[in-house]
């Protein structure tokens, strides 16, 4: 009898471990992202033409081709770590990059590379641009994925298809010039672009009324000249004039170009004698109002 219970308990025990072992399984591929998930909003990293894809030559290319314009501009598929950047005999100027969600991503037979190792770089990142370096037959750019990390034996790699959305050889691709999340940020500023225009909209408004109010085609002269005036009635020592002479005419009457102020007050008789004076020398009256004071 009691061997019977201690077998029904070990039984017990190992469907218990069993058990768990299989939740845990569960639980922990719950957990796990698919590729797609984590590859969302990957764009193509340079725009061009599909000239060959993965597993092809026996098995041994493990990336994909986007043969394109040579220089033209390659982007970090999603922000991350530069791993390494570097000229390889075979890769030619290529680019290694860690992104958060596990996969590491290459870049090769680079014609220009802009970003360093260590450097963080985001999404849509421009980080060199398409060449024809390393053992390369013709200006592309070389595309590989990998889980984890990057080896010499390439047993991490996986198809970019997946990530990137399926495509065929001689097939044009895009890369995405303005990514979602960038495209978010520039929405979010839009409102404030917006603001801040009308608020100097309003400034130059109120700038041109200003003008139009200091009548700037005209300059204002003072001109005073004494006269005999008698105290008890009220009168003052000197008669005042406000001449409004266009622009064109001043250095006509005054002999100077316009300046920025008024000159100072001068006699009513000599302001006569230069306006007539003039008038004699063209041969025809110049036009300015007076108003007293």
């Amino acid at each position: 009898m009691g061997d019977y219970i201690r077998r029904l308990l070990i039984a017990a025990i190992m469907l218990l471990f069993v058990s768990l072992l299989f939740l845990g399984g569960k639980h922990s591929e719950a957990k796990s992202p698919s590729l797609s998930e984590r590859t969302k909003g990957w764009t193509w990293p340079s725009e061009g033409m599909i000239s060959d894809t993965f597993n092809t030559r026996h098995g041994d290319h493990k990336g994909i081709d986007i043969a394109g314009d040579l220089g033209a501009a390659v982007y970090a598929v999603d922000s991350g770590d530069v791993t390494k950047s570097y000229y390889s005999q075979s890769y030619g100027n290529v680019i290694f990059i860690k992104h958060a969600n596990g996969l590491e991503t290459v870049y090769a037979h680079l014609n220009e590379r802009f970003v360093k190792e260590g450097q963080k770089v985001e999404m849509g990142d421009l980080i060199g641009k398409m060449g024809n370096t390393g053992n390369s037959s013709g200006v592309h750019l070389h595309f590989e994925i990998h889980e984890k990390e990057w080896t010499v034996t390439k047993e991490n790699a996986i198809n970019p298809i997946l990530a990137l959305g399926e495509a065929e050889v001689g097939q044009t691709v895009e890369a995405a010039a303005k990514p979602a999340r960038q495209e978010a940020a520039e929405a979010k500023n839009k409102p404030r672009k917006k603001e801040v225009t009308a608020k100097e909209e309003k400034k130059e408004k109120a700038k041109a009324g200003d003008k139009a109010e200091l009548k700037p085609e005209t300059l204002e002269i003072t001109v005073e000249e004494p006269i005999t005036y008698n105290p008890s009635l009220g009168q003052v020592p000197y008669k005042k004039a406000i001449y409004y002479i266009k622009e064109n005419e001043i250095s006509n009457i005054l002999g100077e170009q316009p300046a920025l102020l008024p000159p100072e007050s001068i006699s009513l008789l000599q302001f006569n004698q230069l306006k007539e004076q003039e008038e004699k020398n063209r041969g025809s009256k110049t036009n300015f109002n007076i108003y007293y004071e």
